[in-house]
C-alpha cells in the first residue's frame, strides 16, 4: 500500500494482494485517525459482501471470486469500542457490466483499488442501538420531529 497527503486528504493505492479493509484500518490506526469520509474505485479479484436484513437483525454473507471492478465505494471511519471502525459499501461491475452491491466484508485488490480518505479533526464513535441491533454513529446535534 502506499499513500500521500494533499492537506488533510489521504490519497492511498492498495497494490494487487493486498487485502483493502485490513490495509486501511492499519492506515487510519497509524495516522490515529477517528472520524473519515472514504470513497475509492478500482478493481478486485475476490470479495465478501453482505446484505443487512432488518426482520432477522443479521447479515446475509455472499463470496464472489472473479476478476471485478470497483465501480464506487464508500462509507467512512468511525470508533467502535475504542477501535477504529470501517463501514464501506461498495458497487461492483462484471465483465459483462452488470452491477451488484453491499456492505463490504473483504476485498482483495487486483490490480489495484484507489481510496479517498478525508479525515475530519472530530472522533464520532459507535454504539449499540437495541431497536435495530447494529453500531451506529454517535452524533450530538438533534433535531426534533418539529424540525427546530
Amino acid at each position: 500500500m502506499q499513500y500521500q497527503r494533499f492537506g488533510e486528504r489521504l490519497q492511498v493505492r492498495l497494490e494487487s494482494g493486498d487485502e483493502v479493509m485490513g490495509s486501511l484500518l492499519d492506515l487510519v490506526r497509524a495516522e490515529n485517525i477517528g472520524y473519515a469520509a472514504v470513497n475509492g474505485l478500482g478493481a478486485i479479484s475476490q470479495v465478501r459482501l453482505s446484505y443487512f436484513n432488518a426482520a432477522t437483525k443479521s447479515y446475509e454473507t455472499h463470496e464472489v471470486e472473479e476478476q471485478l471492478e470497483v465501480v464506487s465505494l464508500m462509507g467512512n471511519v468511525t470508533l467502535k469500542e475504542g477501535q477504529p471502525f470501517l463501514h464501506l459499501h461498495a458497487t461492483l461491475g462484471r465483465r459483462d457490466l452488470s452491477l451488484f452491491g453491499g456492505h463490504l466484508n473483504a476485498a482483495v485488490a487486483r490490480p489495484t483499488v484507489e481510496v479517498w480518505l478525508l479525515p475530519e479533526q472530530a472522533v464520532v464513535h459507535r454504539a449499540l442501538d437495541e431497536e435495530s441491533g447494529l453500531a451506529v454513529m454517535q452524533l450530538p446535534e438533534t433535531l426534533d420531529e418539529r424540525g427546530g
